[in-house]
């Protein structure tokens, strides 16, 4: 009779999926913020270059680890890095409408995605992440 070799398929680990939907969302809040930006207001461009940026950061994301790209996942931890930063500056920029209700959802919002940004950058550090990832 003749044995089948059995491949041992790693499954995707919950915080992957955990990472996957929440990219999901913030891609959903920054596409609907862009859309608001150039019908509703005059965008700000400091703003407007760190929202895009952030949005093709988390798409570029999104693809990497659906494709576990291991040559791009270097240069997403620096990227992902990079637009924290940026984003922290936007937060800075978001305190001058700290009075309006619009103002601090914006800037907490924002706080939340440095947050989320710099623990994500941790992810993609860990043990379990590179096991999975395969580097």
């Amino acid at each position: 009779m003749s044995e089948e070799n059995s491949v041992e398929k790693v499954a995707m680990p919950k915080g992957v999926k955990n990472v996957l939907l929440i990219n999901l969302v913030i891609i959903a809040v920054a596409a609907w913020a862009i859309f608001n930006m150039y019908t509703e207001t005059g965008a700000e461009i400091l703003i407007a270059f760190a929202t895009w940026s952030l949005l093709g950061t988390l798409v570029f994301c999104e693809i990497v680890l659906l494709s576990k790209m291991r040559k791009a996942w270097g240069m997403l931890r620096a990227l992902i890095y990079t637009i924290a930063l940026l984003q922290a500056l936007t937060t800075m920029v978001l305190t001058k409408d700290f009075l309006s209700l619009w103002g601090v959802l914006a800037f907490f919002g924002s706080l939340f995605v440095v947050i989320y940004l710099i623990g994500l950058r941790g992810y993609l550090n860990s043990d379990g992440f590179k096991r999975w990832f395969g580097s």
